[in-house]
């Protein structure tokens, strides 16, 4: 007859002893893969957040480029200024609507783009000077270059910009032309 004895704890050491290093190894690599995937969102996540920015800017340029009746450009620190007329309402009253003795008044707004320390800033004459560019809680963004130039033969705004992202440190480089036709000088 075969007798087990009482004390057979050392299988289950042993099981364990092969099966740590094993268990162990296992979650380094879950661990490793884990952290490539997060590195990866956060490189995507970065670059979205420069295409963004480069489309935000260009297109508030553009926008106030084609209603811009006077061109300002500065060399020295790259900056691009717009003129433009608008029509404000000066209201006797509170009303929804033009009452008599409104006077519809034109009013000549400025609106600027400047590029210092690495960012672009958008001045207007009723707001702080803010920037478009630079730090976000996703990917921080710097500006390497702004070289507005403007052809005064063809009324054609030529805007070169770049930036590059400071997490993943991919660069997005766009030049455009903005036709100006109402622009005096």
């Amino acid at each position: 007859m075969l007798q087990i004895k009482k004390s057979s704890g050392g299988f289950v050491f042993a099981e364990f002893a092969i099966a740590l290093p094993l268990l162990i190894l296992l979650m380094y690599g879950l661990a490793a893969v884990g952290m490539k995937i997060f590195y990866l969102g956060k490189i995507q996540l970065a670059d979205y957040v420069l295409e963004e920015e480069v489309h935000d800017v260009l297109s508030r340029l553009i926008y106030d480029a084609r209603a811009a009746k006077t061109v300002t450009i500065s060399k020295s620190i790259p900056t691009v200024a717009f003129t433009y007329r608008t029509t404000t309402i000066i209201w006797t009253k509170f009303s929804r609507a033009i009452a008599d003795g409104d006077v519809i008044a034109d009013k000549e707004e400025k609106r600027t783009y400047i590029s210092i320390a690495d960012k672009i800033y958008y001045e207007r004459e009723d707001t702080p000077v803010n920037p478009l560019t630079g730090d976000n809680y996703f990917g921080s963004t710097k500006v390497t270059e702004f070289k507005p130039e403007f052809d005064t033969t063809t009324k054609i705004l030529h805007v070169t910009l770049e930036m590059e992202s400071e997490i993943s440190r991919h660069k997005i480089k766009i030049s455009t032309a903005v036709y100006i036709p109402g622009c005096e000088s």
